[in-house]
Order: structure tokens, then C-alpha cells, then sequence
């Protein structure tokens, strides 16, 4: 495929299997505020805003803040890290991205302290990227432009020499909309006939 400059990546799902660990911080989340979750709905919950997650759930509005504050503690529960893997494809593709000169960086809807303590549990180099952006930075989260474009502010590059790499259709809606190019992961073979450049492993980057 068509070589970029600037690789942004997706965290949850794209460069870590979360669905574990984000299980057990969502289901501890919601019982709190005494919502039940089915399994099944964790990846939708993964990909989506925390609030509209919330409102599709029929989360009840007097107790968001309880449930917001919930889900940061959980995220810092030990347990929660144990439960975070990395794609068996993702230290061998940063570290030849990162020899080729590529500039890396990610741009998440979760919180940037989080992917950070994610990274330094796995032993992934924090270095590799030249940026994190995570959900404290926007106002507004995938999919609208926002997270990507600042990105883009930070790293003070221009959309055609970019990419964004996830694993989710909000992912690839960002970037759209950002003007960068969107490059589907499709792990799970989940898609079919999306407009978008597809792939099935960091490897094929």
C-alpha cells in the first residue's frame, strides 16, 4: 500500500486487545450506577464516546458524574493493565516504521495518562510515538474531526502526508473529515466493501 510520512494510530483494538480489560472497567462502571452490560456490547462501547455509550445504555443522568469518575478509577486498577495485550503485530511494525523514519503517534478516545501507564506495563517504548493524543485534548471526540486535527496541530503537518490507522468505521470517519487518509484495520474481519483502504495487520502497512 501507499507509504505515508505520519502514522497516527488508533489505541483500543488497534494497537492493544482491550476488550478484556475494558470489560471489567465498563461493567464496574455501569453497575455503579446499576445499568447491566452484556458482554457483546463491549466493543460497541469501545468505539463510541463515553456519553453516547451512556445514553444508548439509558444511563441515568443524575449519576453520570459518578459514572465518569468510575470509569478513571477503574482504568488505574492494576487489574485492568493485566488484562491489556498487545497485537502480536504491533512491536515489530512501530519499530520498523520508527527505523524508516516514519513519524508515529496515536489519537485515542481514552485518556492519555491510561494509554501511557498501558504502554510502560507492556514494555512498549514510549518514544515510538511522537505524540498522544487522548480524550482530554478535544471537547468533541471521533467521530467528528477534532482529536485527528489535533494531531495534526501538534505534530504541525499536513493532512496528505498522513494517515490514521483504526479499527473502527468512527475512526475512519475522523480522519475522513480531518483529511487524512483512512486506513481500516480489520482484525476481526468484521467489513465488507467499505471505502476505504483495508487491511488486516499492521504488517501490510
Amino acid at each position: 500500500m501507499k507509504k505515508f510520512d505520519v502514522y497516527l494510530f488508533d489505541f483500543d483494538g488497534t494497537l492493544v486487545d482491550s476488550r478484556d480489560s475494558l470489560e471489567m472497567v465498563f461493567k464496574g462502571a455501569y453497575g455503579a450506577v446499576g445499568v447491566e452490560v452484556d458482554s457483546d456490547y463491549i466493543i460497541r462501547l469501545m468505539r463510541i464516546p463515553l456519553q453516547q455509550g451512556y445514553k444508548e445504555l439509558d444511563g441515568p443522568m443524575d449519576r453520570i458524574d459518578l459514572f465518569c469518575s468510575e470509569i478513571i478509577r477503574l482504568l488505574d486498577d492494576k487489574e485492568v493493565l493485566k488484562k491489556t495485550k498487545p497485537y502480536p503485530d504491533v512491536l515489530e511494525s512501530l519499530n520498523r516504521l520508527h527505523k524508516e523514519g516514519k513519524v508515529i503517534g496515536i489519537v485515542t478516545s481514552n485518556n492519555a495518562k491510561h494509554v501511557k501507564d498501558v504502554l510502560n506495563f507492556l514494555g512498549i517504548d514510549k518514544d515510538l510515538f511522537k505524540i498522544i493524543v487522548g480524550n482530554e485534548e478535544t471537547k468533541r471526540h471521533k467521530p467528528y474531526p477534532d482529536p485527528v486535527l489535533k494531531g495534526l496541530e501538534l505534530l504541525e503537518e499536513k493532512p496528505d502526508r498522513v494517515c490514521y490507522v483504526g479499527d473502527g468505521l468512527d475512526d475512519m470517519t475522523s480522519a475522513s473529515i480531518a483529511g487524512v487518509t483512512p486506513v481500516l484495520l480489520d482484525r476481526r474481519n468484521e467489513y465488507k466493501d467499505e471505502p476505504y483502504i483495508m487491511i488486516k495487520t499492521l504488517k501490510e502497512l
